[in-house]
């Protein structure tokens, strides 16, 4: 079928109360996205929010709840699009239903999933990603576009980032403050300050560092770093380079994602896998053909052993 004929699905994921309703609501009434549309709004759960139904309809928008994840079915769905004859369709999904399924199981073969929208509580971050991570690892990984809503000056945006980022390098980000504005992400919001061309990364912040200077590698040229990692092994290119990296826990033990850096020692070759080492040098830009872009590689002035950490996995807290 011609996807240029298909229905255009919105796929939105997000606990309870992560503000879903109000940001699908807001886009059709506020931001014009239902203009010369038919919009269909398939709703699963009952947050704090509610549909304005009357002014939805004014804009060609009709609301269906389905309560129950066994009354979601590609049946149902086919029956709904028959029914309605949707341009563009938004699903609130329920936060701990598998998104998977609606996009393998249910959603009809004239429905087309163009963007899937994950919306986060700030304030209710650290709770679900400790305690629920199996759910917030289904919301996020499949995620186009995450939306940090409600952050004020509280709000740790680069540890939330660091989380989300680990499980979803490829997603946009963009944060709200509680008025529903988009803040921007600054270095202010980073734990160290960027002014010092001397910068010693604490283990707690190791994630966040790695993260943001392979985003902006010129960031960071020309400055000293002082680091701790462990010793993954020898860089295969680079004369006297090896990889200081940690690994940072995506879900278990099972899945793990490596966040390292480059580094340049006369010292490489006595060096050990596994062992955990302090390094401190200056970060210098490398083209790398692999990436075909600038890579950052820390030269190293001055290397010392020392001892595990008890958590040797990166946290972004």
């Amino acid at each position: 079928m011609n996807n240029q004929l298909q229905t255009r699905v919105y796929l939105f994921t997000g606990f309870l109360e992560s503000g879903k309703t109000s940001f699908i609501q807001d886009t059709i009434l506020n931001q014009g996205f239902g203009d010369d549309e038919k919009t269909l709004i398939i709703a699963t759960e009952d947050g704090e929010e509610s549909y304005d139904r009357k002014a939805l309809q004014k804009e060609n928008t009709e609301v269906i709840f389905i309560d129950n994840e066994v009354d979601m079915s590609y049946e149902y769905l086919l029956h709904l699009h028959q029914q309605y004859k949707p341009t563009q369709v938004m699903v609130e999904y329920n936060g701990m239903w598998d998104p998977t399924r609606f996009i393998n199981e249910f959603c009809p073969e004239q429905w087309q999933v163009v963007q899937i929208l994950t919306t986060i509580n700030a304030d209710t971050f650290d709770l679900y990603y400790n305690n629920m991570r199996s759910q917030f690892v289904f919301q996020v990984t499949g995620s186009d576009l995450v939306i940090i809503n409600r952050c004020d000056e509280k709000t740790k945006k680069y540890p939330i980032r660091g989380s989300i980022k680990s499980l979803n390098p490829m997603c946009q980000i963009i944060y709200e403050n509680k008025e529903r504005r988009i803040e921007d992400l600054t270095v202010n919001d980073l734990p160290y300050d960027l002014k010092d061309d001397y910068i010693e990364i604490s283990d707690i912040d190791y994630g966040i560092f790695c993260m943001h200077i392979m985003e902006n590698p010129a960031i960071y040229e020309n400055k000293t770093i002082k680091i701790k990692g462990k010793v993954i092994g020898r860089d295969k290119l680079l004369k006297n380079g090896f990889v200081l990296g940690r690994e940072a826990m995506v879900c278990c033990s099972e899945d793990m994602q490596l966040l390292g850096l480059v580094c340049v020692s006369e010292y490489a070759q006595k060096l050990i896998k596994d062992e955990w080492i302090i390094v401190e040098g200056t970060i210098a830009l490398e083209y790398d053909e692999t990436v075909q872009n600038d890579i950052p590689i820390l030269y190293v002035d001055h290397l010392e052993g020392t001892v595990p950490l008890k958590n040797e996995y990166v946290t972004f807290d």
